[in-house]
């Protein structure tokens, strides 16, 4: 079994002068929401080769998103985490949103939900801690996890809550070895690590002057 865990964080845009897909699902229909997301970032000032994990997502792998758009999403961010009293950017706090995709044998099959943020690594890393019971969350809906010796099982039957996946998952219940997603939650945080020098490296030569911004956007400060 290949199991991978991939870091992504979400993007979404929207504009009213760019008519939106009339039919949706965007899963179903990924021509048309490609087009309408690579307007919609191109119009908030995000570069033409900004590419989502797969096409028509607000899905971005971290490891592939450029020094310039890296600098776009830092100065939304800070936009979205100000707060009506204008808050300065010592005041950010919250991880980025996105979370982690759960590739096995080279299939996506478990995508990051509403709320879902990178910061959710640490959920991954309590699966394979020696406690018997463990809360999985990863935004909503989220899977019950069960574990055996040498497996977690994802149960997708009985979430911890219940909302709709999106995109649907068709299996019932996944089977992860738990030495295989170790690794693999492994390969995540050395993915992570370039990512945080990738957000120093922005905060410097910009001048953003944003304290331990690494820290902050990967796994946020009392969240």
């Amino acid at each position: 079994m290949k199991v991978e865990l991939i870091p992504v964080i979400e993007i979404t845009n929207y504009d009213e002068d760019i008519p939106m897909p009339p039919s949706g699902p965007y899963w179903e229909f990924p021509d048309e929401w490609e087009d309408y997301r690579i307007s919609a970032n191109i119009k908030a000032g995000f570069s033409k080769d900004l590419k989502p994990y797969f096409k028509s997502s607000s899905f971005y792998r971290i490891s592939e998103i450029s020094d310039k758009d890296l600098l776009k999403i830092i100065h939304k961010e800070i936009e979205i985490q100000q707060t009506e009293e204008n808050r300065g950017i010592d005041d950010l706090t919250c991880s980025l949103d996105g979370g982690y995709i759960l590739k096995i044998n080279n299939v996506d099959k478990y995508f990051p939900h509403c709320c879902g943020k990178l910061r959710d690594i640490t959920e991954w890393e309590d699966l394979i801690a020696e406690e018997e019971h463990v809360y999985f969350y990863m935004g909503h809906p989220s899977p019950r996890v069960e574990k055996s010796e040498t497996k977690i099982i994802f149960d997708f039957l009985n979430s911890e809550i219940q909302d709709p996946y999106s995109p649907p998952i068709l299996e019932g219940k996944i089977a992860v070895d738990k030495e295989v997603l170790k690794i693999a939650i492994e390969n995540a945080k050395n993915e992570l690590f370039h990512f945080a020098q990738q957000l120093i490296k922005i905060n410097e030569l910009e001048n953003l002057n944003i304290p331990e911004i690494d820290t902050i956007l990967i796994y946020g400060i009392d969240e």
